[in-house]
C-alpha cells in the first residue's frame, strides 16, 4: 500500500519567516474538536489534549506564514509544526513531527490545543525565528532515510486504538554504477587476459591467501582431482552432523536468537554435484533431510530454521535426477522425504522428481513397495483407532499408494484400498468422496452410514462430515424432507440463531411444509419446547451388595451415590409431536447418542426473536421481545442478553417510539456516568449524541440543555470527560478553551 507523505509546511517550502508575526487566521478560530477528531482519531486527540493540559508543549512559536512550531515533551523532546492548508475550498490541517509517527500525531494535537488556548486567552504567541534549529530538525527528519520497522515511542498508541498512519520516507536510491569508459566486466576480463601465465599465478596465489573461500575452492578441486572423494564426503558428513545438532531458537520479545547456518553444507553439496558425484550427494542428502527434519521439530522459532534448511534441498533433488538410482528408487526417495516431513519444507524442492518422466512400470514398482509397507505396519485391534498420529501417518502412506496406483494404470485397486483403510483409520470421508466423484451413490450411502456408526463415539468430527455428505446426496436426489430434517437438527439442537432459522425455512419451503415448521420453530424460540424429543434409555442402578447383616444408618454427611449412566452406544429413538411434518433420518441418531455429548436444558431463545424483529424492521415486535427479555432476566434463574442489546433496540424503535428510545439511552447513560475512565467518557458522549436529536424531535430542547449542564456541573472535576463533551455542540475550540479557562 502506498503510504501518505507528510506535508511540508510552507515555511519549509518557501523560505523562513519574516520579522513580523501574523494576525490570527480566522480559520483557526472556526476549528472544532470534531474537525481534529476526523483528522487524527479520537484516541490521538485525547492523548494530545492530555499532553497540552500537562504542560508538555514548550516554546510555542508561529511563523509569518502561520505555521505553528513547538517542542513537545514525550518519551523524548520532539519538534512539531502544524499549519492550515487548503484543499479546494476546504481548510485542512498539515503537520510534521520528529517523533516516530511523523505526522497527524498526538504531539501535533497538543500544539493545536496550546495555540488555541493562547488565542482564547488573548495571549501573544512569539514569532518563530528563521534560524530556529527546530526547522532544520524537521527538514532533516522528513528527508532522512528510515527503516520501516523502526519502533514507535512507547506510548504512541495502545492495542485498543487504530495505529497511526506511519510517516512516509524516501527510500535511498542505489548509487549509480560508475563504469567510466566501459563496462567493468569487460575491463576486468581484458585486464586478466593481458597478464602472462606467471603474473596470473602470482595474482591467484595472493587471492588464495587473502580469501578463505578461494582457498577452500582450490582445496576441494585438488582433492577431487586426486580421486579422494571419500575425504570430501566425510568432511561434508561431519559438517551436516555439526550444523543439524545445533539448537535453533528465537526470542519474540527481544528479537534475539540463533538460526543454524547451512551455507557450508549447501556449498559442499553443490561442489560435489558440479564435479559429477551425484550419488554421493544423494547419500549425504538422505542423512541431511532426516537430521534436519528432527532439528526443525525441536526448533523454537517462527520458521527461520525451516526456511534456511529448505534452501539446501534443491541441489539434493537435482542430484537425485542425475544419480545412478533407478526410476522407482528416485520416486521412493522423494516420497519418503514427504512422508517424514511434517512441516512441508520438502514439497517444493522435490517437484522436479515428480515432474520428471516416469513409466507406469516405475510407478507400479513404487505401488508394490508402498503396499508392502502398509501391510507390515500394525493395523491396530478393535475397529477404528482414535490415535491421531498413527492414523495421520498411515493415511499419508495410503494416499501415496493411491497416487502410485493411479499413475501405474491400476486405478481399479484404489477403491479396495480406501475401503480397507476406512475401517482401520476411520478415513471414511476419503472413501465417500471417492464414491461421490465416481457417482456410486448407493455404495456411498452404505459406507457413510457405516462410518457414522463407527466414528461417532471416538471421532465425532468425521461422523459430522459424513452426515454433511449424506445431506449433499439427499440434495442431489432432491429429498427435500431429509435436507429440512437435518436443518432442523442444526436449528433446534445445535445452533439456534437467525442464520439456522433462515436455512430451516428455506429447506422447509422446498419440502412443502414451511408453515408448520415455522410455527414449531417460533414456539421453540419463545418457550424452549422442541417438536421432537430424543429418548435415551435409562440405565438401571447396580444392585446393592449385602452381607446378611443389618446395615448401619447412613451418616448425614455422606455424599449421594452418583446417578446411573446409560451404557455407551445405548440405543436411542426419537419421539416427534403429532403435527411435526419432517422425518428424523436414522443416520443422525449415532451423533445424538454419542457418550459425552452436551445437552443444554430446554430454554427460550428470546434473543433470536429480538434479532429477527430488528432485521425485519418491526419496532412493535422489537419492543415486545425486548420487554420479555428484561422480564425474564429479572424473574428467571438464567440470564439473557436484554441489557447488552439495548442500544440496538433503541436505534430500531427511535423513529416510531422516540420516547421509549430516549428512555433506553438514558438508562445506558446513567450506567456510564459513575465510571471515571476514558472508555466510559466515550460511551457516555456517544449516548448523548444519540439522545440529542430525539430531544429535538420531541420539542424538548430545554431538557437537553439542562441535562448537559447538570452533567458538566456534577462531573466538572473530570477534565477528559469535559473534553469529550466539548464535541457535542461542535463549537469552535477557542470558545470551549475560553469557557474552560473561566471555570
Amino acid at each position: 500500500m502506498k503510504k501518505e507523505k507528510p506535508a511540508k509546511p510552507s515555511s519549509m517550502r518557501k523560505g523562513r519567516s519574516s520579522p513580523k508575526a501574523p494576525a490570527v487566521d480566522a480559520r483557526w478560530t472556526k476549528l472544532t474538536w470534531n474537525d481534529v477528531n476526523e483528522w487524527t482519531g479520537s484516541t490521538t486527540v485525547s492523548r494530545g489534549r492530555s499532553y497540552q493540559r500537562g504542560g508538555q508543549v514548550k516554546d510555542l512559536r508561529i511563523s509569518s506564514e502561520g505555521e505553528l512550531l513547538a517542542t513537545v515533551v514525550g518519551t523524548e523532546y520532539y519538534a512539531t509544526t502544524v499549519a492550515l492548508g487548503t484543499k479546494g475550498k476546504v481548510s485542512t490541517l498539515e503537520s510534521s513531527c520528529t517523533c516516530p509517527v511523523g505526522f497527524r500525531c498526538k504531539h501535533a494535537v497538543a500544539v493545536i490545543a496550546d495555540y488555541l488556548q493562547a488565542v482564547a486567552e488573548k495571549r501573544d504567541v512569539p514569532l518563530a525565528d528563521e534560524d530556529d534549529p527546530r526547522w532544520e530538525d524537521l527538514e532533516e527528519e522528513r528527508d532522512d532515510d528510515w527503516d520501516e520497522d523502526e519502533d514507535e515511542d512507547e506510548d504512541s498508541w495502545d492495542d485498543d486504538e487504530e495505529p497511526p498512519v506511519p510517516k512516509a520516507r524516501r527510500s535511498k536510491a542505489p548509487a549509480p554504477r560508475q563504469t567510466g569508459a566501459g563496462n567493468w566486466d569487460e575491463k576486468i576480463e581484458q585486464h586478466l587476459r593481458a597478464k602472462t601465465q606467471g603474473e596470473l599465478a602470482d595474482l591467484v596465489w595472493s587471492l588464495v591467501r587473502r580469501f578463505p573461500e578461494v582457498y577452500q575452492e582450490f582445496r576441494e578441486r585438488i582433492t577431487l582431482q586426486q580421486g579422494d572423494v571419500k575425504k570430501l564426503v566425510a568432511e561434508a558428513r561431519r559438517e551436516i552432523l555439526k550444523v543439524t545438532s545445533e539448537s535453533a531458537w528465537r526470542d519474540e520479545w527481544t528479537g534475539e536468537g540463533y538460526t543454524p547456518d547451512y551455507s557450508k553444507v549447501r556449498h559442499r553439496l553443490e561442489r560435489l554435484l558440479e564435479l559429477g558425484h551425484a550419488d554421493e550427494v544423494v547419500s549425504l542428502g538422505r542423512d541431511f533431510i532426516a537430521d534436519g527434519l528432527d532439528q526443525i521439530s525441536e526448533a523454537s522459532d517462527e520458521g527461520e530454521t525451516s526456511t534456511a534448511f529448505a534452501e539446501c534441498l534443491p541441489v539434493i533433488f537435482q542430484a537425485l535426477l542425475r544419480s545412478s538410482l533407478s526410476g522407482p528408487e528416485r520416486l521412493l526417495f522423494a516420497i519418503d522425504a514427504e512422508l517424514d516431513d511434517d512441516y512441508d519444507v520438502t514439497s517444493e524442492a522435490n517437484e522436479v522428481v515428480f515432474d520428471a518422466p516416469h513409466t507406469p512400470e516405475d510407478w507400479s514398482t513404487v505401488a508394490d513397495t508402498l503396499a508392502d509397507r502398509l501391510r507390515a505396519s500394525h493395523p491396530g485391534v478393535g475397529g477404528v483407532s482414535d490415535d491421531f498420529s498413527r492414523n495421520y501417518k498411515r493415511n499419508h502412506l495410503s494416499n501415496w499408494l493411491a497416487t502410485a496406483l493411479e499413475n501405474a494404470g491400476r486405478g481399479d485397486e484404489v477403491r479396495a484400498l480406501y475401503e480397507s483403510e476406512a475401517r482401520i483409520t476411520g478415513s471414511y470421508q476419503r472413501l465417500v468422496t471417492f464414491l461421490f466423484e465416481a457417482k456410486e451413490f448407493d455404495a456411498l450411502e452404505c459406507w457413510a452410514r457405516e462410518g457414522i456408526n463407527a466414528t461417532s463415539a471416538k471421532l465425532p468430527g468425521i461422523a459430522a462430515g459424513l452426515v454433511k455428505t449424506l445431506c449433499e446426496l439427499s440434495q442431489k436426489r432432491k429429498q427435500w424432507d431429509v435436507i429440512a430434517a437435518h436443518a432442523a437438527i442444526q436449528f433446534f439442537t445445535d445452533y439456534p440463531n437467525q442464520s439456522t432459522f433462515d436455512e430451516l425455512m428455506q429447506a422447509a419451503r422446498k419440502a412443502r411444509c414451511e408453515e408448520p415448521v415455522r410455527a414449531a420453530a417460533l414456539r421453540f424460540l419463545e418457550t424452549g419446547a422442541m417438536p421432537y424429543q430424543v429418548i435415551r434409555p435409562q440405565a438401571s442402578a447396580a444392585p446393592a451388595q449385602t452381607t446378611g447383616r443389618r446395615s448401619a444408618p447412613k451418616k448425614r454427611s455422606a455424599a449421594p451415590a452418583p446417578a446411573p449412566k446409560p451404557e455407551p452406544g445405548a440405543p436411542v429413538h426419537v419421539k416427534s409431536e403429532p403435527d411435526w411434518p419432517l422425518p428424523f433420518p436414522d443416520f443422525l441418531l449415532p451423533l445424538l447418542s454419542r457418550p459425552g455429548r452436551h445437552e443444554s436444558a430446554p430454554r427460550p431463545h428470546l434473543d433470536v426473536l429480538l434479532d429477527m424483529a430488528i432485521a425485519a424492521k418491526r419496532p412493535d415486535e422489537v419492543l415486545h421481545w425486548f420487554d420479555a427479555m428484561q422480564s425474564a432476566a429479572r424473574n428467571s434463574r438464567y440470564r439473557v442478553g436484554a441489557f447488552s442489546d439495548s442500544d440496538r433496540v433503541a436505534e430500531a424503535v427511535s423513529a416510531k417510539y422516540p420516547e421509549r428510545a430516549l428512555a433506553i439511552y438514558t438508562a445506558g447513560l446513567n450506567g456510564q456516568l459513575p465510571r471515571a475512565d476514558p472508555s466510559a467518557y466515550q460511551s457516555a458522549t456517544a449516548y448523548l449524541r444519540k439522545m440529542r436529536p430525539l430531544y429535538m424531535a420531541l420539542n424538548r430542547a430545554d431538557e437537553w440543555t439542562a441535562l448537559v449542564a447538570s452533567i458538566r456541573a456534577k462531573y466538572g472535576n473530570r477534565p477528559r470527560f469535559m473534553e469529550a463533551l466539548d464535541g457535542l455542540d461542535d463549537r469552535p475550540i477557542v470558545q470551549t478553551a475560553a469557557r474552560s479557562r473561566r471555570k
